[in-house]
């Protein structure tokens, strides 16, 4: 599927070698075309250079749902390197504008055009709101952009909006939240095939398992979801939401809680889940790994002994009866 972009983006640069003649609203479009394609390609910076040459093309054609379009593309692109204020304001003006043509009579594929916006820019500016710590904020504008992709329908605009109503669940602690968001997107995924996108969503719940204090379902998440990726291509969804942890420090994190026995046993199961036993498995709830001993901490080391000393002494204390001695106050010991 990268492949696919990649050859795609080529194919629009060579369209645009030749394109210096072609009037300015069809030179703007294939800036803005090819520009899209190499954000999915991963090649932001140029992206972002084609994107800002076609902006005051579209702005002289009039056409200000194209100028929308690309000025919340423009702001995604900066809050990808966390210049959040920038990427808020060209957000904001997108959505003044979507707002200025909402009644406008369009033919209907530009009306189609105008929803997928409708959709994608509050996903955006959520993403911006979710980095700056504004999580109800950042709810709300996922909430919008998803209500806009059902609206049309729209597979891969309500991919990401649920996507990003996960990270926002997650942010703010409600990981039941989180994980009805991911399964209705993980679901959605397999139905139409995307295994590429099947493969975040796996890597979102890997996440949220690892919250959850089970180390070793996040371990097979991340395994089954890297398998896809390698099998599959990394596909588009990237290109578009925040991806959870999922690198060697992530690994490396995960490794020091379970140990290496433990590490590599579930890292070969999650590799062996291929195709749909690994949806069915991230599916499926799993209770939380128990504490093994060598991961217990020193307080909690504490009071497995003194609850094992309490036993032994009532034990004795049936076995052989002593004179009481005088009641002492009860020492509790937090956990």
């Amino acid at each position: 599927m990268h492949g696919h972009f990649a050859e795609l983006a080529r194919f629009g640069e060579a369209i645009l070698a030749k394109s210096q003649r072609l009037p300015s609203h069809q030179r703007a479009l294939a800036l803005s075309a090819t520009g899209l394609m190499l954000v999915v390609d991963g090649d932001k910076g140029r992206a972002q250079q084609l994107l800002e040459q076609s902006l005051p093309l579209f702005r002289q054609a009039g056409n200000k749902l194209d100028v929308a379009m690309v000025l919340g593309n423009l702001g995604h692109l900066l809050a990808l390197r966390g210049r959040y204020a920038e990427a808020s304001q060209l957000l904001e003006d997108s959505r003044a504008l979507l707002r200025d043509i909402r009644d406008s009579d369009y033919p209907r594929n530009q009306r189609l055009l105008e929803l997928m916006v409708a959709s994608e820019v509050p996903n955006f500016l959520g993403q911006v709101r979710l980095g700056q710590g504004d999580h109800d904020s950042a709810a709300g504008l996922f909430t919008e952009g998803l209500t806009a992709a059902r609206r049309l329908s729209d597979r891969p605009s309500i991919l990401i909006s649920l996507y990003d109503l996960a990270l926002s669940a997650q942010a703010r602690g409600d990981l039941t939240g989180a994980i009805g968001h991911l399964t209705e997107g993980l679901s959605l995924a397999v139905e139409a095939g995307d295994q590429s996108s099947a493969a975040y969503y796996l890597e979102a719940l890997a996440e949220v398992a690892s919250r959850a204090d089970n180390p070793r379902r996040a371990v097979r998440l991340l395994a089954a979801a890297a398998a896809l990726l390698e099998a599959n291509g990394s596909g588009w969804l990237h290109a578009y939401v925040p991806r959870a942890p999922h690198d060697d420090d992530q690994l490396a994190a995960l490794h020091s809680r379970i140990g290496d026995a433990a590490f590599q046993q579930a890292w070969a199961g999650g590799r062996s889940l291929a195709g749909t036993r690994a949806v069915t498995y991230a599916l499926h709830d799993e209770p939380a790994d128990p504490i093994p001993r060598t991961a217990r901490t020193p307080l909690r080391a504490l009071v497995s002994r003194l609850a094992r000393t309490s036993r032994r002494r009532q034990s004795s204390a049936t076995v052989a009866p002593v004179h009481r001695a005088p009641s002492q106050p009860e020492i509790t010991c937090p956990l």
